[in-house]
């Protein structure tokens, strides 16, 4: 490859990963040029890595707020965040009998046999349990064998290092401003944590602290009709952005995956549109972001009206939107795409300040009902390079990806 045709390459692979995409084309090799590749493919990993850990987030999220399932939540952590936090143990305590225990109620570990089981419970003046109490911050102990031996006489430490763990990062649980439990994890390694450690559990327990909190909320309480649109209204604001009313990141792409699924039994294709908003940075730095917000925001409404009920139109990212449409080939999804723009491009959009003429560019991969070809980084891959195309083309306008069954 030229050196023109690689340094146009990193500049693509840069663009696509500020969308989202991490699995760009990146050209390496031994020279500068190279050498920036790699750099550029070890960011891009990173960025895909806090990415999918963010969606992990997102559907711990959803389960907590929507579904009140506390074991399924639990599960799902403990299979999630294995790549992200080195633990080869998790359990959940909460302090119970009138603030005299502390009580297992789940217990997962990769290893048997355990000492300390769900039903367990520990008196709250055990010394060792006292030591954590004292504190409602995040703890993290290197080499519990220290602990054991600072509190010989704890029931706790006795158990956990019986069992063979050797470090533990503990995070309360805290809801309504009172400390309502724990959520341990654990390795059989000493010096497993440190403070980069800190900020998932810390996320993952304040979600867990919304779904206990919740679950005794609700007990004995039946539902009816306004305790279901509080749900509702709910899922609204946990899947839904903010500013457009559109689904946001994470659901779009759980809509994505689970459309590809769908398609794969059905043995039928599916279609992503990518679209951005044509010099949308002109727009802000000449009408101001209060005239840029209400432009996504009517454009999202224009997309939203434009769209057949089996279309789902989600905010990727910035001025960006993602559209997904099966069952639909390639002639069925270019259609839909033209309707898009021509919803936007069909008259200005009327701010406090003016009239604004807006247009979109649109870029689409459609997939067949070949199941090799229906995988999400591929269709993403596609539409982003076709939208790049249709960008370079003069914008307002659609273009179709190559190379896709």
């Amino acid at each position: 490859m030229k050196k023109n045709d690689r340094i146009q390459a990193l500049r693509k692979a840069a663009e696509a990963m500020t969308r989202g995409n991490f699995t760009p084309d990146i050209p390496t090799g031994d020279d500068e040029i190279g050498h920036l590749g790699k750099s550029l493919k070890k960011l891009s990993d990173y960025l895909k890595k806090q990415s999918e850990r963010s969606q992990s987030l997102y559907r711990i999220m959803v389960e907590c707020n929507l579904n009140l399932h506390l074991i399924d939540v639990l599960n799902h952590i403990y299979e999630s965040f294995q790549e992200h936090l080195p633990y080869d143990r998790i359990s959940l305590a909460l302090i119970e009998s009138g603030g005299t225990k502390l009580k297992l109620h789940w217990v997962r570990a990769a290893y048997d046999p355990l000492e300390l089981n769900a039903g367990h419970s520990i008196s709250i003046v055990d010394e060792g349990l006292q030591a954590l109490l004292s504190s409602d911050e995040i703890r993290i102990f290197d080499d519990l064998s220290d602990y054991l031996k600072k509190f010989p006489n704890s029931v706790l430490a006795q158990a956990i290092t019986k069992e063979g763990i050797r470090a533990c990062l503990v995070c309360p649980l805290v809801a309504d401003g009172k400390l309502i439990g724990f959520v341990f994890f654990s390795n059989r390694k000493k010096n497993s944590y440190n403070d980069t450690h800190k900020d998932l559990p810390l996320q993952i327990a304040s979600q867990l602290s919304v779904i206990i909190e919740k679950t005794q909320l609700y007990r004995g309480i039946k539902l009816n009709k306004q305790l279901i649109a509080q749900k509702k209204s709910l899922e609204q604001r946990v899947t839904h952005d903010a500013l457009t009313g559109l689904y946001n990141r994470p659901a779009i792409f759980d809509i994505l995956h689970k459309q590809i699924q769908r398609a794969k039994r059905g043995g039928f294709g599916i279609s992503v549109i990518m679209i951005d908003i044509d010099h949308f940075k002109a727009i802000n730095d000449t009408y101001g972001h209060l005239a840029g917000d209400a432009v996504l925001s009517e454009i999202a409404d224009r997309l939203t009206q434009s769209a057949r009920s089996h279309e789902y139109i989600g905010r990727y990212g910035g001025e960006e939107f993602l559209a997904i449409i099966s069952p639909y080939d390639k002639t069925g999804a270019a259609k839909a795409a033209e309707r898009f723009r021509q919803a936007v491009a069909c008259k200005p959009i009327q701010t406090d300040q003016s009239n604004i003429p807006v247009t979109i560019s649109l870029g689409v991969a459609a997939s067949s009902e070949q199941k090799t070809t229906l995988d999400a980084d591929l269709l993403l891959r596609h539409a982003d390079e076709a939208l790049y195309s249709a960008k370079h083309k003069g914008r307002n306008r659609v273009e179709i990806a190559d190379g896709i069954g």
